[in-house]
């Protein structure tokens, strides 16, 4: 069962020992998944953590887009990582919805996950390495009455 909680501090050695290993993130310290005014969510299973998304909220004209960090604890391990996005970006995206965000977007030079993320979850390739997901207006939560 794939299960997201807030980042912790006791995930710092873990996570940056995955950045170590981790060919596109050289160079990333771990420290930015806790950076203030952001928002990371750990995603795990029965065999511990799979994967780290971090959330940047972008708000430019009063339109709010949630930029995406996403570190995978092992970039090998298709299977696990593939399960822990397609049952947690469902719910992360109703949760960015009830928060009157407009989408998401992240930058990412791995061909197989911007195919997957084009495929399996509706992103959008702007640019070579942009995908954007804009929700439709008609899926956002209102609270007005």
């Amino acid at each position: 069962m794939i299960t997201n909680r807030l980042i912790t501090d006791e995930d710092y050695s873990l996570l940056s020992s995955s950045l170590l290993l981790d060919e596109y993130h050289q160079g990333t310290f771990a420290s930015f998944f806790y950076e203030e005014g952001t928002r990371c969510l750990v995603y795990e299973d029965e065999d511990g953590p799979i994967c780290w998304v971090r959330g940047l909220p972008i708000v430019h004209n009063q339109i709010g887009m949630i930029q995406l960090d996403i570190q995978f604890l092992d970039n090998r391990d298709a299977k696990r990582n593939l399960k822990a996005m397609l049952i947690g970006f469902p719910e992360l995206e109703r949760l960015a919805k009830l928060n009157k965000f407009a989408g998401f977007f992240f930058t990412s030079v791995q061909l197989s996950l911007c195919k997957f993320c084009i495929k399996r979850l509706g992103f959008q390739q702007y640019t070579d390495e942009l995908l954007v997901k804009v929700f439709q207006e008609n899926e956002c939560v209102s609270t007005q009455n």
